[in-house]
């Protein structure tokens, strides 16, 4: 009897070590996904996109407009083109493909991608408020609706939308979208922000 809560015991142990390595910081979450994200830029609007799929970058829908090619700027201020492929303004997101010129992008692995964390769950948002490249801002999912829209009590400002939004085991979850406002529309809440679920680019 002894040797089973023993090996129960041992168990949960070891299953809670094993939950709590797979933890990363918002460093290492940079580390690992900085070089798969990016600034965009149709005509005056600002934005970020990430590697959603292979060739492919995710955003959203009001950051490319009426755009159909879109400027893409990497980390190290290399700047591409990328057509606008699929876009649904309802939910608001678009993915686009590159189009010229052909480099490794193309072959950049996707970013990891995650169901939504439970309410309370510690995030990392990372993109280019105010064309600020690579900004990093942590904080927690406040809510989640039932449309599936994610409340965040992250700062999100413009340059901010399109950008990824990850759990803290480095997967996306959700694509920052925008910072709330007040009811009259004019003036802007701090830690309100909200986002897409990444399940919605996937047809769910």
């Amino acid at each position: 009897m002894m040797r089973s809560a023993l090996a129960v015991a041992l168990l949960l142990f070891g299953s809670g070590i094993a939950q709590a390595q797979s933890q990363q910081t918002p460093a290492a979450i940079y580390r690992s996904n900085i070089g798969r994200i990016f600034t965009l830029r149709a005509g005056n609007e600002l934005g970020t996109g990430f590697t959603y799929e292979s060739g492919r970058i995710a955003t959203n829908a009001h950051v490319v407009g009426d755009a159909t090619s879109v400027e893409v700027e990497a980390q190290d201020g290399a700047k591409f083109r990328a057509r606008v492929i699929r876009k649904d303004k309802v939910r608001d997101f678009a993915i686009l493909e590159y189009a010229s010129p052909i480099r490794a992008f193309s072959t950049l692995v996707p970013l990891a991608r995650a169901a939504t964390p439970q309410i309370g769950e510690g995030v990392v948002v990372i993109g280019s408020p105010l064309g600020l490249k690579g900004t990093v801002t942590t904080g927690i999912v406040s809510q989640v609706f039932p449309s599936g829209v994610i409340q965040l009590n992250v700062a999100i400002n413009p340059g901010n939308s399109g950008g990824p939004v990850f759990d803290m085991q480095g997967r996306v979850f959700g694509i920052a979208t925008a910072k709330l406002q007040a009811i009259d529309g004019v003036s802007a809440v701090d830690g309100l922000g909200a986002a897409i679920p990444i399940a919605w680019l996937e047809g769910r």
